[in-house]
């Protein structure tokens, strides 16, 4: 049994932290947040609290409105889901250049990466 209340506890730990990095990202605050989510505002405390524990839909329906996969909300340590919300925006981004500018991008973080790794292009 305390091994099951330790598995429940990581997850809403990495559900209150994934949440809180997205939040901290948007820029939103609990009640903006909670309105995206489709969650009321104590609810929303309390997973960031880490005291709440939200239904299985509801996480679903939280991840569907963030439009990513519900396991990565719960299993991400915080410093993770902030590194995956900024390599979301970086793919966003990257998108939405042209492919001239997507190559030549690409050529300067292969140079950037080869000068931090000391390989040779």
């Amino acid at each position: 049994m305390e091994r099951k209340c330790s598995f429940i506890m990581a997850l809403q730990k990495n559900l209150a932290g994934s949440l809180a990095s997205i939040r901290a990202e948007q820029k939103k605050s609990l009640s903006e947040f909670a309105e995206e989510l489709s969650i009321s505002r104590s609810s929303l405390q309390d997973i960031l609290k880490g005291k709440g524990n939200p239904t299985l839909s509801t996480v679903e329906l939280m991840a569907e409105q963030l439009e990513m996969d519900p396991l990565l909300l719960l299993s991400c340590p915080e410093s993770e889901m902030r590194a995956a919300v900024y390599l979301s925006y970086l793919l966003d981004w990257f998108q939405q250049l042209s492919s001239e500018k997507q190559q030549e991008f690409a050529a300067a973080a292969s140079t950037i990466l080869a000068i931090l790794t000391g390989c040779k292009k």
